[in-house]
């Protein structure tokens, strides 16, 4: 019964993760956010459906690395596109300006 309710609680951090994605995309560091919601759920899903029935826990550790990559890197591209762009609006980026 408490593993139900618990694999409940990442799919409800799944879902805001994507809730804030569709509603909040004007600015590019929200989506940064909603991505890391987005990974914080799927961690916590992997964590209680797969990694308490077993031992092992080297795939969450590469999941978990696969997800501080991903925030770096948005990061890193965030600075770059605010100091070429000055703002993070997402209209701000064309695929024509250069």
């Amino acid at each position: 019964m408490i593993m139900s309710s618990e694999l409940l609680l990442s799919a409800f951090i799944y879902v805001v993760g994507v809730f804030v994605l569709f509603f909040q995309w004007k600015h590019i560091l929200n989506i940064l956010l909603s991505f890391e919601i987005l990974m914080l759920g799927i961690i916590f899903s992997f964590l209680l459906s797969w990694g308490l029935q077993s031992s092992d826990y080297s795939i969450m550790m590469v999941i978990v690395v696969f997800g501080v990559c991903e925030a770096s890197l948005g990061l890193s591209l965030l600075v770059s596109l605010i100091r070429v762009h000055g703002n993070d609006y997402v209209s701000s980026l064309s695929l024509y300006k250069l």
